[in-house]
Order: structure tokens, then C-alpha cells, then sequence
């Protein structure tokens, strides 16, 4: 019940500040007039131009694998390297030692 009456006064408020975002004059403008005069500014239209651009080789390395001017990783694949029954033994002894440090 609680929940449900956080949720009706958070969509209550939230309706509330639209409102008053759309009507109430601030000025010669309206919030929304404001922030939309924001966005039409020159400024404002490169920060929008630079922010894709960077999005997009951001993308593309992830796809590539690559960095740029760098070679592509090599692909994953199961471990190249084999352990011997020593280097079991001597890993289950430290984890057992971390595992008593941590009691």
C-alpha cells in the first residue's frame, strides 16, 4: 500500500513539474521555451555533432576489437598453458590460506 501511494505522489509531482514547465512564464519564455532555445543555438548543435561522433568510433572500436592505431586482439579462445597437478596443489594452499586470514 505504501509503494502504491509513493508511486501516485511521485507521478503527482512529476505531473506538477511538467506543468508548471510548459505554463508558467520564466521571463519573456516558458522552461521549455528556455531549454528549447538552448538546443536550436549553434553551440549547442556541435556539442550534439561531436557527442555522435565520438559514440560512433567509440562503436566501432568495441565491434573491431582495435584501438586506434593499434592492432586487432587475437581472438579468445581456451588458455594456451596446462597446469600440472604441483600447480593445483599449490593454488587449492593459498586459497585455503585466504579463505582462514579471512575468518
Amino acid at each position: 500500500m505504501f509503494k502504491l501511494l509513493k508511486l501516485l505522489l511521485g507521478l503527482g509531482c512529476l505531473g506538477v513539474f511538467v506543468w508548471w514547465g510548459l505554463t508558467v512564464p520564466l521571463g519573456d519564455r516558458t522552461l521549455y521555451g528556455h531549454l528549447r532555445a538552448i538546443g536550436q543555438t549553434k553551440e549547442s548543435q556541435e556539442l550534439v555533432r561531436g557527442t555522435k561522433q565520438k559514440v560512433s568510433e567509440v562503436k566501432r572500436r568495441i565491434v573491431t576489437g582495435t584501438e586506434a592505431g593499434k592492432a586487432p586482439k587475437p581472438a579468445e579462445g581456451p588458455p594456451q598453458e596446462q597446469l600440472t597437478d604441483g600447480d593445483r596443489e599449490q593454488m587449492r594452499k593459498i586459497i585455503a590460506g585466504a579463505r582462514a586470514n579471512r575468518q
